[in-house]
């Protein structure tokens, strides 16, 4: 009786350890998988997200035609369609609620949250405003100032801007411009060169030295996924990944 007990006991044990040993090396099969699948197919890995920020980018076509030129569109887009990857309507809604009461009454330093498809701050709004405002060749885009209003109140219509696509298709486009004015020194050698840099300028911030953003071009940081292990890539990647892939949809 002894010698059966002490048999099932190591038949058990035996096969419990075959058991875990084969659940482990298939969970080491699916992370080398993993692993070996990011590297093969580099951005490629989130083609399904992609995809995903392009369906929702074409449901706005016809504000896109009507607010952007047919020559820049695509390249216009680009600079921050990455950020279309990250945006979720009810989580936007959610974290923007509270935030907008907060910046409207206290300002930025109280609250400077990303909204909308392009995932704008308040902050850089302000900091658009302000090189518009004090550049002369641009003064054609003063029509992005507020005008006659109180601090409150601006910001309170700044929020409401922000939480308007089309506002926000007028900011990116006079982003644009002020990019193409404030780095008219730099000799871009291609177009994805140019669009790189100023996606660059657009997430890592357009008043940060253009050193700090010519460095920041590689960093690999950007993820469609807020998880700490995600696969990461640098910001611009998806933007010319835009480019050759979705911009003859937008430029018909």
């Amino acid at each position: 009786m002894k010698k059966l007990i002490i048999i099932s006991f190591l038949f058990l044990t035996s096969a419990s350890f075959t058991i875990n040993k084969n659940s482990l090396d298939a969970k080491n099969r699916f992370k080398i998988k993993s692993v070996f699948s990011y590297k093969n197919e580099g951005i490629e890995y989130y083609r399904k997200e992609i995809n995903r920020a392009f369906s929702l980018l074409k449901k706005q076509k016809k504000k896109i035609d009507l607010e952007l030129n047919k020559n820049e569109k695509s390249q216009i887009l680009s600079i921050a369609f990455p950020e279309i990857l990250r945006y979720d309507s009810y989580s936007d809604y959610l974290e923007t609620s509270s935030n907008k009461i907060l910046y409207v009454n206290e300002g930025k330093t109280a609250s400077d949250f990303s909204t909308g498809y392009f995932q704008m701050k308040p902050s850089f709004v302000e900091d658009l405003e302000n090189y518009v405002a004090n550049t002369e060749s641009l003064k054609s885009y003063n029509w992005i100032l507020i005008q006659k209003k109180n601090e409150t109140e601006a910001r309170k219509e700044r929020i409401n801007r922000l939480g308007n696509f089309q506002w926000q298709l007028r900011y990116l486009k006079v982003f644009w411009y002020v990019a193409e004015y404030k780095y008219q020194n730099i000799d871009f050698k291609t177009t994805q060169d140019k669009i790189r840099f100023f996606a660059t300028a657009y997430n890592y911030g357009f008043t940060k030295p253009e050193k700090e953003i010519t460095k920041y071009q590689s960093v690999k940081k950007f993820s469609p996924e807020e998880k700490p292990n995600a696969e990461k890539f640098a910001f611009a990647d998806f933007s010319i990944d835009f480019i050759k892939t979705y911009s003859s949809f937008f430029n018909q």
